[in-house]
């Protein structure tokens, strides 16, 4: 079969979806399937146009402000959404896909496919927005379209409330066999890996981790990733009674990141907004417990409780520190809930289901 995959970004651009349509695709091609890529290119020293792993990845527009706008309030450059929908209409529809999967980001392009190819085309929602603007396009962009995918059960379950349609799940997968499990006796501290952001919110993980220390938490707390934070999270650290037990590591490689999680007694994720963050399931793979606070928009409390890999929590420092105690004392019931759900969350199994899906959309709407 034939896939276009229509997203935001693309490697290298660093993100969860990035990440999960890079990863999927070529469980794709994998598969036999030939798939393209259209995305924005996040830089104009990228490819226009580029084969990766089997994968035709088609950037348009080329943009240096698509991350950083004039408007930083916008977050995203919106004349460069505008110019990429036009592309999908010029590019895509012409090359008479089988089936197209679209991410929800940046909204404008499903729009832009014509009526006739919606039915053979799925959105893939990685988060609900509780902003009203946003859940108007959610109420709405799921009935332009024939499937929708959620990355999480409580996702695809709020999808169908505002929407009315039904949406099935198509979670971030690994590949299980490149995690280690190592016993809890060769674990010690707590664990953040992922991308340094406002929203990530590591104060609140720095907070708890010096209040559960106090009552005998037991190891360091090392934070692995990089962004526009960091210096403020590097400072933050630095005024912790504990500073010497807090470690801002920067930058890791994937070979690091994997051996951070089998070192780890427990993974900290206090992020304020989430969708499915990959990092659970990588941690779920190696056996370790996540603790993860119930901010409104944070769906990686809906993915925590659903495989009961951990702990769900409150929103304050004294919550957390309770909670990674918790998790902590409880440990082998967490992991082993963890590594029994992450067997659901390999490529292999996941890229089936969205063949499986796209088989019965062409039955039903073939290729005119």
């Amino acid at each position: 079969m034939r896939f276009a995959f229509l997203t935001e970004l693309y490697h290298p651009n660093l993100g969860g979806q990035e990440v999960f349509f890079q990863e999927l695709a070529e469980a794709m091609v994998r598969r036999g399937h030939s798939v393209d890529v259209y995305c924005i290119g996040h830089h104009t020293s990228l490819a226009v146009d580029e084969t990766l792993n089997g994968v035709r990845i088609r950037r348009n527009p080329l943009s240096n402000h698509y991350l950083n706008p004039p408007i930083p309030a916008l977050r995203r450059n919106w004349s460069d959404v505008l110019r990429f929908s036009a592309g999908v209409r010029q590019h895509v529809v012409p090359r008479r896909y089988d089936f197209h999967l679209v991410n929800q980001w940046p909204l404008l392009h499903v729009a832009a496919l014509p009526r006739k190819l919606r039915a053979r085309t799925g959105i893939h929602w990685c988060e609900v927005r509780e902003d009203p603007v946003l859940g108007q396009a959610q109420r709405r962009l799921p009935r332009m379209v024939g499937s929708n995918f959620a990355v999480s059960k409580a996702v695809a379950a709020a999808i169908t409330e505002q929407s009315g349609q039904p949406c099935s799940v198509l979670p971030s997968g690994i590949e299980l066999t490149r995690y280690r499990v190592a016993e809890r006796s060769r674990r010690s501290g707590a664990l953040y890996v992922g991308r340094l952001a406002p929203h990530k919110n590591l104060p609140l993980l720095i907070d708890a981790f010096e209040l559960a220390a106090a009552r005998g938490f037991d190891g360091d707390l090392v934070i692995a990733g990089d962004g526009p934070t960091r210096a403020d999270i590097e400072d933050h650290a630095g005024r912790s009674s504990l500073t010497s037990r807090v470690h801002v590591l920067g930058s890791v490689t994937e070979a690091q990141k994997i051996q951070l999680l089998s070192q780890a007694a427990v993974l900290g994720m206090p992020s304020q907004r989430e969708g499915f963050p990959r990092v659970i399931a990588e941690a779920m793979a190696s056996g370790l417990p996540v603790v993860t606070a119930g901010f409104p928009e944070n769906g990686a409390k809906d993915v925590v409780s659903q495989y009961g890999s951990g702990v769900v929590c409150g929103t304050g420092p004294a919550d957390f520190a309770e909670a990674l105690l918790t998790a902590q004392a409880q440990w082998d019931t967490f992991s082993t809930a963890g590594l029994a759900g992450a067997q659901s969350l390999d490529w292999s199994g996941i890229a089936q289901a969205l063949e499986t899906r796209a088989l019965e959309v062409c039955g039903r709407y073939p290729v005119a």
